[in-house]
């Protein structure tokens, strides 16, 4: 007969916890989907439930800002229903089912179809668009930050010449690019006193509004919306230092924030995302988080990449083998054709160091010490240099490309 020490069944009954354990995740966005397939990759075996306020099926949501220039409707971007990935990867889809309430001390999510018990929970809530206040008539003013927004946008944009953009960021600009190819007026209201003022130098931003000037997009910056009024079938903007403009559709794109009620609800740390740490655990060891509703170790980075980067040590957290991640620096690909643009985030104090090269432009931002730790890139030629500047910035070295 066998002798099974006491510390022996108890090792073997966690190892089989840790791996039988139901794993329930909140959000079918990339996170969400991305996090289900590489668990069902690991484990054939693990339950997986899924639940999300939405349809639930597949599509790129880096596509919404240049579906246009595609070809693509809200129905031709769906890669796959939730029906059918549900099945695939045998797992458990809960779709337009909204999450009300987590229950810590009993383990269990309270939804709009009752409740559900979890063994492990991961919160892929995502971000929300931020609304500004505007004075008036607001019934035609959008925001796209997934596929029923883009849904609705493409319904309302039927047969309309000329759309405002609310926001000169990075998904203002890219709208922008998008909007006006396709043949429609634009104009872009904007705080910043160059096109994508928060990511990139003025030099930068002043030569890709230039080159967006050239398919028609028009710049109202320094500027906001302070109203709206109706007349006849278009509107009548009113901007914060006067100007009227008369236009059809109001698209807002001034940012993102995470969804975290959530998780405050729940009494998890929270600070502008939901705070976890490298292995992408929150304050309570049975839930973690991941994508734009994280922050990991302080940083919020709300980018396809890091989700990316995450999926292989938070599959082995899940499954019981501890990991964290390594986050390696990569840069953000932003959709503007008429003048392509990538840039690695600059991360606090410094400068940026701004060259031009035949009517393209490079900067890198440089800390006190002269380290560098972001770069800006505009043009095509120059897209073939980022690895270059990679280079330089995982080298630690001081000095420019």
């Amino acid at each position: 007969m066998l002798d099974i020490t006491d510390d022996v069944l108890e090792e073997t009954a966690i190892a089989s916890l840790n791996v039988i354990e139901p794993i329930v995740i909140i959000g079918s966005g990339h996170a969400g989907y991305q996090l289900a397939t590489a668990l069902r990759n690991q484990s054939k075996e693990v339950s997986i439930t899924l639940f999300t306020a939405d349809d639930g099926a597949i599509y790129s949501k880096p596509s919404l800002s240049n579906a246009l220039a595609l070809g693509k409707d809200g129905e031709s971007l769906v890669r796959e229903t939730a029906l059918s990935w549900e099945q695939r990867l045998n797992v458990r889809v809960y779709a337009h089912t909204h999450v009300k309430q987590i229950d810590r001390v009993n383990k269990k999510i309270h939804t709009s179809i009752g409740e559900y018990p979890y063994g492990r929970l991961v919160l892929a809530t995502g971000a929300s668009p931020i609304t500004i206040p505007i004075q008036g008539d607001t019934s035609d003013v959008y925001s796209v930050n997934d596929l029923a927004d883009y849904r609705l946008f493409r319904e309302k944009l039927a047969a309309k010449q000329h759309v405002t953009i609310l926001g000169d960021g990075l998904i203002g600009c890219e709208f922008a690019n998008d909007l006006a190819a396709h043949g429609l007026k634009v104009t872009v209201v904007g705080l910043g006193q160059s096109a994508m003022g928060r990511l990139i130098p003025e030099e930068l931003g002043y030569a890709l509004q230039h080159a967006l000037s050239q398919i028609g997009v028009e710049w109202r910056l320094q500027n906001s919306i302070q109203s709206i009024q109706k007349v006849n079938d278009s509107y009548q903007v009113q901007l914060q230092d006067g100007q009227l403009l008369e236009t059809d559709l109001i698209l807002s794109a001034v940012g993102l924030r995470p969804n975290i009620t959530l998780a405050q609800a729940a009494g998890l740390n929270t600070s502008r995302g939901i705070c976890t740490s490298l292995d992408h655990r929150t304050s309570d060891t049975s839930i973690f988080a991941l994508g734009d509703c994280v922050e990991v170790e302080g940083q919020w980075m709300p980018y396809i990449s890091p989700i990316n980067q995450a999926l292989p040590a938070l599959t082995d957290n899940l499954l019981g083998r501890a990991q964290k991640t390594q986050l390696q620096e990569s840069p953000v690909i932003v959709k503007t054709p008429i003048l392509p643009l990538s840039l690695l985030p600059a991360m606090g104090e410094g400068k940026w160091h701004v060259e031009q090269h035949d009517g393209e432009w490079s900067a890198g931002f440089y800390d006190a010490t002269g380290k560098l730790t972001g770069f800006a890139l505009l043009g095509r030629q120059l897209q073939q240099t980022r690895s270059q500047w990679l280079a330089k910035i995982n080298s630690h070295q001081p000095s420019t490309v």
